[in-house]
């Protein structure tokens, strides 16, 4: 299985704030392969988050293309917010 990222997501991962709190791809990774919660999108996307910090969750955005995966996004966000 091959993990994609869109543009928008890789663009993503060069701002300041998300450096700052140490986000990046193999991160990312972790949390798709090892996520605390699963569930979808109100648009049909396939959503995990898991916690990063004792303050911050990170929540992947992604769709399944044939047996790879395609990040589309990904958000921080206060703990508990998508659980």
């Amino acid at each position: 299985m091959k993990i994609i990222y869109t543009l928008h997501a890789e663009q993503k991962l060069k701002r300041f704030d998300i450096k700052k709190l140490k986000i990046n791809k193999k991160l990312i990774e972790g949390v798709l392969t090892n996520p605390q919660s699963e569930s979808m999108t109100k648009y049909g996307d396939y959503s995990v988050v898991s916690q990063i910090d004792n303050k911050h969750d990170l929540r992947v955005i992604y769709d399944i293309i044939e047996k790879d995966i395609k990040v589309i996004t990904f958000h921080i966000s206060k703990k508990g917010r998508y659980r």
